[in-house]
């Protein structure tokens, strides 16, 4: 091995074989086997689905606007990702170098392969412990949820917005300090997002304590900031080429840092005892003054600032009991700024000094930190790119450093003109104003619903992930996984929230809404890793939940068998989707998404089939459970369920079936779906007939087929419209057909 080639040398050979088609590795085999290649020439070959199939990606650029999925057949000409002369450095290898292999390892990137091997040869180099030569540092964030959803309603949503936001660029600050501290580069990042990270570093001397000392210091910062509800896990393991070598020692050397870190966490803010059980007075007395969005009572009137009538002015004796005063914490007052900000935000830059003027920002402890010396780094959003080194660019890879984030959010000026009008009503009533590029409230996006002003709150998480995880036996295997999923849930998200679902995939849109053109009334608040929180207008929130299983499913190389009606391949992700009023406390809502969510991976619903997944809890209810339960207990059949508290994916699409069918007898009328062409008790007769199928486990036939024969004439209105009806209410169980019809019926609800 020649010892003067380095990690960034390694990048540059990665464009090389992008640009000629092959590559020569003899002088750099050892990173590279340690990566899990074993050759020593390199070819371009199609990237085939890490996640498992026989499906391949097409060779293309990332995008951000442009959703590549796997397709059937091979595709072997790479003319789309050749580089130009001026294409240099890890950025543009991730650009170009993402959706193509090697025929080394086809399941593996060319970024991650090279960005792997560029890791290792640093660590090879580097003046390290020679027995030990590698760092595996690794974080976990616990309590995010906590730090997040545990919020007022005073300008929730774009402060929630901010907050998970907040907790996002925490991870890339932390990577940065870390990589600046250990004098590693970006090719060290493992993978990043999701609540954590993974980075490999040379094992030089003071390298574990300066992670550790910073460990008390993001955590000391934690305890003050977040009153103990959110801890940083981070730890450093000291590892030899022989984890390397083999899966089963990889997968053991993971597992003991993941054991390592569970332990932080149960003795979490172990060294900052003394801080929290040392008792002191609330500096704040009244309900008035603490602080309205996070009710912290603990910071002097210097720390406190108005979103109310005077927005940004610091309380003092004089003003803090006015009314009209809307007292927030400092993070508070910017997070409340910045959430807005967020909507058209283009770039994330990076800066040692205090930002001068009233600009938002967000700021965290450097790597020098200290008690003494509180050195601090501040973030500000941009609205435009700046060629800074300390400028992020979001979702764009054409230069400088991408920072991924699913961006797309809802503002008052996308908003019909009713729903801005009632945001606006409620707004005045705090007298604040609502302009077209602040984010919208729940008032806005539940009156952009049709039918019931109701807010759609939708949790999902891909299935199985600690199996998936736990199973990887290599670090580039490990990086290209985790970069797939990220780049879905981060990049791919907010295309599909617009509806340019791609492939030539039709976006879900019973009512006509035409989302192509408009978007949806939805508003991301979390997406990364492997799970996301999304919240919006009732009916809009359930076709999303749709289209992101469509559109996940094919991009982790399934597809749908139109033989069989059924599935193949692909990873599978469940949801859970509830409905509430728009003033309904917003950590309530995220709770009970959250519950519904598991009640789709784990509960009733999948009684014939244990471990079953890949389902929605669609419109969940508390009590949903006990009506369950009485069915079950009053069940002759007990293999029977009387009602499905979740469904799979195929019978969701058989209730949008059943939605889009009454849909087309009526037209929206003044926000609500009219039944024009159907009596509007037909939908209501129906649902009543199934809530005594829930209840006492008789199908009333006869009342059924009476109602069938009073409107035969109205369906045939539709053509095939009484044979459809038969179908679909005759031969299929009426355990789930309680949920198209409940679509149907807050469809018809209005003002």
């Amino acid at each position: 091995m020649t010892t003067s080639i380095t990690g960034n040398d390694i990048i540059k050979l990665g464009l090389d074989l992008l640009r000629e088609g092959e590559l020569r590795i003899v002088e750099i085999v050892d990173a590279f086997q340690l990566a899990g290649i074993h050759a020593t020439v390199l070819k371009l070959a199609s990237l085939k689905s890490p996640f498992g199939g026989d499906r391949f990606f097409e060779p293309k650029q990332l995008s951000a606007t442009e959703i590549n999925y796997p397709v059937h057949e091979r595709v072997t000409e790479f003319h789309a990702v050749k580089p130009q002369e001026s294409d240099q450095g890890l950025t543009a290898l991730e650009r170009l170098g993402s959706f193509v292999a090697t025929d080394a390892d086809e399941n593996i990137s060319v970024f991650d392969l090279f960005k792997t091997a560029a890791a290792i040869q640093d660590c090879l180099l580097a003046d390290v412990d020679r027995e030990e030569p590698f760092l595996l540092v690794s974080a976990d964030f616990s309590g995010i949820q906590d730090t997040v959803y545990t919020i007022s309603s005073k300008g929730a949503l774009k402060t929630l917005r901010a907050r998970s936001f907040m907790l996002e660029l925490l991870t890339e600050h932390i990577v940065y300090e870390i990589l600046t501290k250990c004098h590693a580069e970006r090719h060290a990042v493992i993978y990043s997002g999701g609540g954590g990270f993974s980075l490999l570093l040379p094992n030089r001397v003071g390298n574990v304590k300066s992670i550790e000392d910073y460990r008390d210091v993001l955590n000391t910062w934690a305890l003050q900031e977040f009153s103990g509800k959110f801890f940083i896990a981070l730890d450093a393991t000291q590892f030899s080429s022989v984890s390397l070598d083999n899966d089963n020692a990889f997968q053991a050397l993971r597992q003991s840092q993941s054991d390592r870190l569970d332990k932080l966490k149960r003795q979490k803010f172990l060294k900052q005892l003394d801080k929290l059980f040392t008792p002191a007075m609330p500096e704040q007395l009244t309900n008035h003054t603490e602080c309205q969005i996070t009710r912290r009572d603990d910071l002097t009137d210097k720390f406190m600032f108005d979103i109310g009538v005077k927005l940004g002015e610091q309380m003092s004796p004089d003003n803090k009991h006015e009314d009209g005063r809307i007292w927030v914490s400092e993070s508070s007052y910017h997070q409340f700024r910045i959430g807005d900000k967020l909507a058209t935000a283009q770039s994330v830059v990076r800066s040692k000094k205090t930002p001068e003027g009233t600009e938002p920002y967000f700021k965290y402890p450097s790597a020098k930190w200290s008690k003494e010396n509180q050195s601090w780094v501040y973030y500000r959003i941009g609205d435009q790119q700046s060629k800074s080194a300390d400028c992020w660019f979001m979702n764009d890879w054409t230069d400088g450093q991408p920072f991924l984030y699913a961006n797309y959010v809802r503002k008052h000026g996308d908003l019909s003109v009713y729903a801005q009008r009632q945001e606006t009503e409620t707004l005045q009533k705090d007298r604040r104003i609502a302009k077209p590029d602040h984010t919208a409230t729940f008032q806005g996006l539940a009156a952009s619903s049709c039918g019931a002003d109701l807010i759609g709150a939708l949790h999902m998480d891909v299935d199985d992930m600690g199996n998936l995880f736990s199973s990887i036996g290599a670090l580039a295997e490990l990086s290209t996984k985790s970069r797939m999923l990220n780049l879905f849930f981060k990049v791919y998200l907010s295309q599909i929230c617009k509806s340019n679902l791609g492939n030539g995939i039709e976006g879900t849109d019973i009512v006509g809404k035409n989302y192509t053109r408009k978007g949806r009334n939805v508003s991301v608040i979390y997406a990364g890793g492997d799970d996301l929180f999304i919240l919006g207008a009732w009916d809009e929130t359930a076709e999303l939940a749709f289209d992101i299983h469509k559109c996940f499913y094919q991009f982790t190389g399934g597809i749908f068998d139109t033989l069989k009606n059924t599935n193949i391949g692909g990873l599978g992700i469940s949801g859970g989707l509830t409905l509430h009023h728009p003033k309904f406390p917003l950590y309530q809502m995220a709770r009970k998404s959250g519950d519904a969510e598991s009640v789709a991976k784990y509960e009733s619903g999948q009684k014939i089939k244990e471990g079953l997944k890949n389902r929605i809890a669609l419109f969940y209810a508390d009590h949903l459970n006990d009506v369950e339960r009485k069915g079950k207990m009053e069940s002759v059949n007990k293999n029977d369920d009387r009602i499905m508290l979740s469904i799979d994916w195929v019978q969701f699409n058989f209730v949008k079936k059943i939605v889009e069918f009454f849909a087309c007898y009526g037209e929206i009328d003044n926000r609500s779906l009219v039944m024009k062409k159907l009596p509007n008790s037909v939908a209501f007769n129906l649902l009543d007939i199934t809530y005594e199928w829930h209840e006492k486990g008789q199908l009333y036939m006869p009342h059924f087929l009476w109602l069938l024969k009073k409107h035969a004439n109205d369906f045939d209105k539709n053509p095939n419209g009484l044979q459809f009806i038969k179908q679909h209410f005759i031969l299929t169980k009426f355990n789930i057909l309680h949920l198209p019809l409940i679509w149907i019926e807050l469809l018809k609800r209005g003002r």
